[in-house]
């Protein structure tokens, strides 16, 4: 059994940010932000599931330091909700805010 396959979790790059989307315009919003927060070097994974609770759960188990909800509401203010998942914080960021406040 080789390295890898002994600790397979041990390669695996930590997720900056789980991104957790509520609705269609959110879900395809959502392709383009993570491609640029990706472009910052921020490792971004997304949610296949729509329910937030649902989502930030797995969040959580992934070990995500961060979780960006986009959803009708952040598309129309464009602000989004960056929840820190070791203390639970939630915080509003723009758009431009939000790579410099992931990597605070």
């Amino acid at each position: 059994m080789g390295a890898e396959e002994a600790h397979p979790n041990e390669w695996q790059p930590v997720t900056d940010v789980f991104l957790a989307t509520m609705g269609d315009a959110a879900d395809l919003h959502a392709g383009t932000l993570a491609a640029e927060l990706r472009a910052e070097g921020i490792v971004v994974e997304r949610s296949a599931d729509r329910k937030l609770k649902r989502a930030l759960e797995v969040a959580n188990k992934m070990g995500a330091r961060f979780a960006l909800i986009v959803g009708d509401d952040e598309l129309a203010s464009g602000t989004y909700q960056l929840k820190n998942m070791a203390t639970g914080d939630q915080q509003s960021f723009t758009r431009t805010q939000l790579a410099a406040a992931i990597r605070r």
